[in-house]
């Protein structure tokens, strides 16, 4: 028959089509490959772009760049710099301030000194600490060998670290003051 496509052309077709969904970019296969260090990467191009944007709109508003006829060629190079600025802060700030919530989580549980607490967040803790990294995972383990919790998994067979701690010290009374 004319005009009819087989099924197994069909299927070929189908597979070809799939294939290119499969295929990674450069970029994206060094960003996979560097799931430890996430936080601290998009922490740097945040910090990176919110002090672009400042010192460009310190230039350009507070100190008269674009009045300053000796400084008239880096006037366009400033107002690239402003607008990149403002659309990497975009999408870059949203995701640092969804891990920075994330290592202020992990924080609270860690300062925690209740068993039975830890064991009820264990789930968030542990979920943090996966997107964190390597570094808030031993930590996690250490407080887990702390208080005396079983540890599961192959994420954490690694050296365990003393948890940090932010405990206020309230050593202004003293015993000698009862």
């Amino acid at each position: 028959m004319k005009g009819t496509i087989s099924s197994d052309s069909f299927g070929v077709m189908i597979a070809m089509a799939r294939s290119r969904r499969n295929q990674v970019g450069p970029l994206r296969k060094w960003w996979n490959s560097q799931s430890e260090n996430h936080f601290q990467i998009i922490g740097i191009i945040s910090l990176l772009s919110i002090a672009t944007f400042l010192w460009t709109m310190a230039f350009l508003f507070i100190l008269g760049g674009t009045t300053d006829p000796e400084r008239d060629h880096l006037v366009p190079h400033h107002w690239l710099g402003l607008i990149i600025s403002i659309a990497i802060s975009f999408f870059v700030l949203p995701e640092f301030l969804y891990f920075l919530n994330q290592r202020q989580t992990l924080q609270d549980i860690l300062n925690l000194d209740s068993r039975s607490e830890v064991l009820k967040r264990r789930k968030e803790a542990e979920n943090a600490a996966d997107l964190l990294g390597h570094k808030y995972r031993a930590r996690l383990k250490g407080l887990y060998e702390e208080l005396g919790i079983k540890v599961k998994g192959k994420k954490f067979a690694i050296k365990s670290l003393p948890p940090r701690r932010n405990k206020s010290t309230d050593s202004g009374v003293s015993e000698e003051e009862e």
